[in-house]
């Protein structure tokens, strides 16, 4: 029998495997099942790294996921963040809310700032107590999403259509941090690195503007990424992503993240087993609100929908806090 991490990395290179494996996306769900406050879950790394590793050993994942949460550039780079008991960092500021900012930010180390050390630190944890057997999986934000933590959400789409050079420059300052953040983690001997872009969704910007202004920076980061050493690079993009998989694929990625909108047959379809694909069972509808039988007869579902393509068995977003620990179990066991 293959380990979850021989699983993991079998479907990666397109071998075959004896069942699909199973790695959710799944960190804030985590910490409240085993009393963990979210608040102390997102700052220190010992408790990041316990409740990672007590999760894969209690519900049996062949690979984990570790976050620090979408304002985490944004904090390395100087942000200032209030840091709520029992919830994720929210942010104080927008650094580039005056652009005259932007050139003194090009020289600040982000590996150094905010709690990227801490971050650092969970991740090596998890390698060196489960990685042996288990896929581990950090997650950095993509160039949009982490603009969008340093300019504001509103204020960078607006700066794509009013001032599209300021825009360009914005995207290349975080597709910079991206790879300096990149290259610095793979000392972490993680196997595999995420680059979260839920602002990339169709349901948030036109596939015409994904093209224009994030496309060019995703090849350019997977590109270098893939050159500095990881094995296995992916890309999380939220909604009906239909539109943009040919183009998400172009970029040089290993694995792509699909949400519960994209039906799986379809996706697989569009993908034509180049790529790796991961999800999509409804984070919310079936994990979080949904009764044991429902997770697992959506979890049987998927498995027989894509017992013949390239694909990890997961969440098509992150399974959310309140989750609770029997619909995980019941996920788990369906899907093993």
């Amino acid at each position: 029998m293959l380990t979850g991490l021989e699983r993991v990395l079998g479907v990666l290179a397109g071998d075959a495997v004896d069942r699909q494996p199973v790695l959710p996306i799944m960190h804030s769900a985590l910490p409240p099942l085993f009393g963990v406050p979210l608040g102390e879950f997102f700052t220190r790394a010992d408790v990041m790294a316990q409740v990672m590793i007590r999760g894969q050993q209690e519900f049996g994942l062949d690979g984990v996921q570790l976050s620090m949460g979408v304002t985490a550039e944004a904090e390395a780079l100087g942000a200032m963040t209030v840091q709520p008991p029992d919830g994720a960092p929210v942010l104080k500021e927008y650094l580039l809310a005056d652009l005259t900012r932007m050139d003194s930010l090009r020289g600040r180390d982000p590996t150094s700032g905010g709690r990227m050390p801490v971050f650092f630190q969970a991740v090596e944890k998890v390698v060196e107590s489960i990685g042996d057997h288990t896929f581990v999986l950090p997650t950095l934000r993509g160039p949009l999403l982490a603009a969008s933590q340093l300019r504001g959400v509103q204020e960078i789409l607006m700066d794509m259509l009013d001032q599209p050079e300021e825009a360009e420059k914005i995207l290349d300052l975080t597709a910079e941090v991206a790879v300096k953040l990149g290259r610095w983690l793979l000392a972490s001997g993680a196997h595999g690195l995420a680059l979260g872009e839920a602002t990339c969704s169709p349901n948030f910007i036109s596939p015409a503007f994904y093209r224009r202004f994030v496309l060019p920076r995703h090849r350019w980061v997977v590109s270098e990424l893939k050159k500095s050493g990881w094995r296995a690079v992916g890309l999380h993009i939220c909604g009906n992503t239909s539109a943009i998989i040919e183009d998400v694929i172009s970029t040089g990625i290993d694995f792509m993240d699909i949400d519960y909108q994209v039906p799986a047959v379809r996706a697989s379809a569009l993908a034509q087993g180049r790529i790796a694909l991961r999800g999509n069972l409804d984070p919310s509808a079936v994990f979080r609100f949904g009764t044991e039988e429902v997770v697992r007869t959506q979890t049987e579902k998927l498995c027989r929908e894509v017992r013949h393509s390239r694909w990890i068995i997961s969440s098509g977003c992150d399974v959310p806090p309140g989750t609770p620990a029997e619909n995980i179990a019941a996920f788990t066991h369906a899907a093993s």
